[in-house]
Formats: C-alpha cells, structure tokens, sequence
C-alpha cells in the first residue's frame, strides 16, 4: 500500500535496522567465538557459567536460549543436565549464519535451533521453565517488548537470567577499561573479522547506550517480572540480572 512520496510504511526504520543488525552478525559469524575470547581474555566463559548456575535445573523441563548466537550459553546449560533428567534447550536467534557456525561446532549435539526474532518468538505462551540471553537482549530493536515477550514464553515461576555488559562498576578502572572498549575492542574487532560493515564499531556503541544495571532491574519489573536482582561480575563490566515471572 502507498504511504506517500517520501514516507516510510509504519515499522520501516525499525525493519531497516533489524536487517541492518541482522547483517553484521551474519557477517562477524565466521570468527565471533575467536574473538569473544581474545576480547574478553577468555574470562566469558566464566559469565556463561555463572548465568546458568541461577537457572534451576534440577527437576528438568525446557529451557530457552534466546538471541543464542553461535550457541556458548546453549552448552553451557547442557553441560549441567543430569543424565537421569528428561530435559531439553532451545536455541533462538535472528541470525541464520550464527545458527550455522554454531551447529557445526564441536558439542552442539542435537538440541534443535530455531531461526527466530526475540521481539516475536515463534513459541506459544508459558512453553519454559526457564530462559536466559547471554550479551544478546540490547541488540532488541525496542528492550520493553523484548522483555514482555520473554515473559509471555515461561511459565508462571519460570526465571529469566539475562548475562549483559554494564557500565563498569570499578571507579579506579573505569578509564582504562572505556579506552578498551572504545579504542582497542572496535579496531581489533574489526580487523580480525574483516567486518566491511564495521560490526564492531557497532558492538562498541551499543554498549555505550545500554542503560545500567538498576534500569534494566526497573525495566524488568514494569514488563512483569518479580523478585528481580541483579550483581555485577568481575571486573565490572557484565550484570547478572534475575527475575521471576510473576
């Protein structure tokens, strides 16, 4: 339907973004684990471990990894399944070329992934017991109904863990740590991913904008969670944020 000379169809910016988000991840794919490592001095796998530590495994169900990436935070949450446990984790990302990367790795297994948008997921209501987004949730084209759209997929009781950087908490830190980030992370970012569309520039300023840790507990609270807390890892940088669906 025409909207006039000049003007976009309602959602159209939003759109253009999405695809534009949903390019520079297709893009980094091929060498995003490398460099989570060598950015993160291989201290991610520390976070990843720490997120799913809150999830409650312990009497099985179903689990979603939501904006999964190339799949750490998937693993991560199997690593912890019981033998004995009838359980299973479902991956959800925008990103096709991730999904991709990420089937092929070493212990992806046969956990099913689903090529999805968080803003929409593809589930019906109450579907999880639990579901956690690992440094996933401020790519959202719009965190408030990201966030509702989580709740709406877990079960009443279940608990969303969101693993995200912050502001770094660390006073004596703080200026070394945003020269990394703003100087070091999006040249070597880009450099090594060979990132034409400079996805690390972007990774850069979306941690700029991201609000801090009691924002997001706030934000999390008005979309319908309970129980929310929230604590800093170290050094500073990432939240561990937790809620309960009311």
């Amino acid at each position: 339907m025409a909207t006039g000379t000049g003007t976009p169809p309602p959602g159209a910016s939003v759109d253009k973004q999405k695809s534009k988000i949903r390019a520079l991840f297709d893009e980094i794919a091929p060498r995003y684990d490398l460099l989570n490592r060598l950015l993160s001095f291989n201290i991610d796998g520390l976070w990843r471990r720490k997120a799913v530590a809150a999830i409650d495994t312990r009497d099985g169900g179903i689990y979603l990894d939501a904006c999964c990436g190339t799949g750490d935070m998937t693993r991560a949450l199997l690593r912890r399944k019981p033998r004995d446990q009838q359980w299973q984790v479902i991956g959800s990302d925008f990103s096709l070329e991730m999904l991709r990367r990420g089937k092929r790795r070493r212990g992806a297994g046969k956990n099913p992934v689903i090529a999805g948008d968080t803003l929409q997921l593809p589930f019906a209501g109450s579907t999880f017991d639990g579901v956690v987004v690992g440094f996933g949730i401020r790519n959202l084209e719009g965190l408030e109904n990201g966030l509702k759209e989580l709740c709406r997929v877990l079960r009443p009781g279940g608990k969303l863990v969101i693993l995200e950087f912050t502001p770094m908490q660390h006073r004596l830190l703080r200026p070394l740590f945003e020269f990394y980030l703003h100087r070091v992370l999006p040249t070597v970012g880009n450099f090594i991913s060979r990132s034409k569309g400079r996805a690390y520039s972007y990774l850069d300023q979306s941690v700029r904008e991201w609000p801090d840790g009691e924002t997001l507990a706030k934000r999390m609270r008005s979309a319908g969670f309970d129980a929310v807390r929230w604590q800093t890892l170290k050094p500073g940088n990432v939240a561990l944020h937790e809620g309960i669906r009311a």
